[in-house]
């Protein structure tokens, strides 16, 4: 409901296929969200290095971002300009910032906060199926029997989905298994919970799948139809007896066996994963291992069951599908690919060999040049890696190395607006008009309701408008959102992930629709029915993956093993929910009473994280959901809220090799007495600082 210029009340649409009209926590208050004193309404620009920010007209900003990256790229080439973008921004926004960037600027390195969340599940999907983008859809869930949560909290992070699943288990009695180092809330509908060691999935999955194997239960004919690499992975699991399984993950062999009877006795499973397989050494290898399990059953391509990767943004499946990540080009085409790149080429009117050959930098390494210099100029737009990304005192210093920051988002003041030579004002999504693309691959059109405030417009239009300052007015002309997506969209034709049907009159008419949607056919709510996989042989391919204890190890100095996580009122690093009074709490460390007391502290005490990289600091909180050994910090406390309040301050920034996603959930930390400074919040005090309208 809206005056005409402001939001008064959300209600969630009840004919929405993904969740009929009910709403979490985050959804029910985002009128709370947008008429804000923390929003962004003008421009801003820093004179000098020293200076403060100060409001200028649109024209002004757009100018000197255009001379900024003009000088840059006239003196050290393309390769020094960098882009980081974000899962929150609509498919339109994704898709023209990657254009420009990778067509016009002729720069690769374009990456995103989706590096830190699904880059593993990606990469693993692409591997054993060909493709990203799961085989399942939400309808799945009225159909299963059985439930498999890896590493995912979905009560807390994915709530919509964790509604209907209880719903499930109570009317149908369908059986629940959930893996995780801590007993979150998504286990009060779980028959079994194993509280694995951190990092130990690709163990567990292996070993599940060995019992299947040993119980008699794969589908042999489905395998020799429809797979291959049955033989190399037979032969690993013989090394995953039950015994060995039970003692690297720190689990009881009975509860291994009663969750593998549940797997064994289920004909349609559903196995839910996210953040705690993606942001580890292995998740690509746990993905596979995951997928490992469905292809030995058949059960994927058929109703009610299948592995489904669980998107950590609300457009993360979206900007895939566009090639918004460093490596890759729209339609889940490769920068690495000839071919590939003669198609972009040809869509996008390019000479032929314009696309630089080399993959960009993913995200800790585009940080990383950024620090020593190789990047001069890097456009932020959506995110907050000053909060967000590991090793956060490695990542300040390159911020603040840099000749050009542009930081574009919907708030201010941000941690990464502190290191912004130019702010610009971003639209939020109720102010303006674009797609997003959910975790069931379902297509869903926004429109907009009410206009932006001040200056502030799409994140696509600032996009556009610089690129037309710097000469670049072919192919960066569109009149509206939609015209963007119909090039997208087109260049999706006869891709894995086709959409070329779809536009917005039909999205209006017909409401959010499924991809594969070609052109001339009907949207698939599942991929996969025929058997016929996005491979060269159209089988999917079982993955071979042994179980490695990869990266930080704890000693007598770093004893603990820290893993992050969301809770459920919050949204990544409280940009958009610090104001939000109901939505409100402390930053908090939570450790076992068996650690607190070895380690002679206190429910409630005020203590630091520290690990080999930096120090957090969080409250203590004493708590027998979380496994001995484990500390448990939520990500969305950063520095704007309380000082070194970011688990990120800690964690590590070595990645997955395949997927190049830091290991987030898994480093090794001390917690000590913190000094006798008070952990207090200090958000209301630093966004008082407002812009006059």
């Amino acid at each position: 409901m809206t005056d005409g210029e402001k939001i008064l009340r959300v209600r969630g649409d009840p004919d929405h296929p993904a969740n009929f009209g009910r709403l979490c926590q985050k959804g029910a208050s985002v009128a709370q969200t947008v008429h804000v004193t923390s929003r962004l309404r003008h421009p801003m620009i820093r004179a000098g290095a020293n200076d403060p920010l100060a409001v200028v007209s649109t024209d002004t900003a757009v100018l000197r971002v255009a001379r900024d990256l003009d000088r840059i790229v006239q003196h050290h080439g393309p390769g020094a300009i960098a882009f980081y973008l974000s899962g929150q921004l609509t498919t339109e926004a994704q898709y023209l910032a990657g254009k420009f960037a990778k067509a016009c600027l002729r720069t690769n390195h374009v990456d995103t906060n989706s590096r830190l969340c699904m880059a593993s599940a990606a990469s693993g999907m692409t591997l054993s199926l060909g493709s990203d983008g799961p085989p399942t859809c939400y309808a799945d869930i009225e159909l299963a029997d059985a439930f498999l949560f890896v590493g995912s909290n979905a009560a807390e992070c994915h709530p919509i989905v964790y509604d209907r699943v209880a719903e499930r288990v109570r009317r149908r009695g369908a059986k629940c298994v959930v893996v995780d180092p801590r007993r979150t809330p998504t286990c009060d509908v779980a028959d079994v919970h194993l509280p694995v060691k951190p990092g130990t999935d690709l163990a567990l999955m292996n070993g599940l799948l060995r019992i299947v194997r040993d119980a008699g239960r794969i589908d042999r004919e489905f395998v020799a139809k429809h797979t291959e690499g049955w033989d190399e992975l037979n032969a690993l699991l013989d090394d995953y007896p039950i015994k060995r399984v039970a003692e690297i993950c720190g689990l009881a062999q009975s509860d291994l066996l009663e969750a593998s009877r549940i797997l064994l006795e289920s004909q349609r499973l559903i196995t839910f994963w996210t953040m705690g397989v993606n942001q580890t050494l292995q998740g690509t290898f746990t993905t596979n291992a995951i997928i490992n399990l469905h292809l030995a059953r058949g059960q994927i391509g058929k109703p009610g069951c299948g592995p489904f990767s669980l998107t950590g943004q609300p457009n993360a499946m979206g900007g895939r599908d566009c090639g918004y990540m460093s490596h890759s080009l729209p339609g889940q085409r490769f920068v690495a690919n000839a071919a590939h790149r003669a198609e972009m080429e040809s869509i996008w009117s390019l000479p032929p060999g314009h696309i630089q050959p080399e993959p960009g930098y993913d995200a800790v390494r585009m940080f990383d040049a950024l620090h020593h210099g190789e990047v001069k100029a890097i456009w932020i737009i959506g995110t907050n890696p000053a909060a967000s990304m590991p090793n956060l005192p490695r990542v300040r210093e390159a911020l603040e190395r840099a000749e050009l920051v542009i930081v574009q988002d919907a708030y201010y003041p941000t941690e990464t607006t502190a290191f912004a030579h130019v702010v610009l004002p971003a639209a939020v999504n109720f102010e303006q008009s674009g797609t997003f693309c959910n975790s069931e691959r379902r297509v869903t059109l926004m429109e907009q309701v009410v206009p932006p405030p001040g200056e502030a417009k799409p994140d696509w239009w600032w996009v556009q408008r610089v690129a037309r300052e710097m000469g670049f007015e072919r192919g960066m002309s569109f009149a509206t959102s939609a015209d963007i997506f119909d090039e997208f969209a087109r260049a999706t034709a006869g891709r894995p992930n086709q959409q070329s049907a779809l536009h917005y009159e039909l999205l209006r008419a017909n409401g959010p629709q499924h991809w594969p949607f070609p052109a001339m056919g009907k949207p698939s709510e599942r991929r996969y029915e025929d058997g016929i996989f996005a491979m060269p042989s159209g089988k999917a391919r079982f993955w071979a993956r042994p179980h490695e204890l990869a990266g930080e190890r704890t000693n007598v100095e770093f004893p603990l093993v820290l893993t992050t996580g969301r809770v459920i009122s919050q949204w990544h690093t409280r940009t958009k929910t610090g104001l939000v009074p109901q939505l409100n709490g402390r930053p908090q460390v939570s450790l076992n009473p068996v650690d607190v007391k070895a380690l002679r502290l206190r429910d409630g005490q005020d203590v630091r994280i520290e690990s080999r990289r930096g120090t957090a600091r969080a409250t203590l909180r004493a708590d027998v959901n979380v496994a001995p050994g484990v500390a448990f910090m939520p990500i969305h406390w950063n520095e704007l809220f309380a000082p070194s309040a970011s688990p990120n301050e800690a964690t590590t920034d070595e990645t997955d090799p395949i997927s190049k996603q830091p290991a987030l959930k898994c480093c090794a930390v001390r917690v000590v007495p913190a000094d006798e400074t008070p952990i207090a919040q200090t958000v209301v005090a630093r966004m008082a600082v407002t812009q006059t309208a």
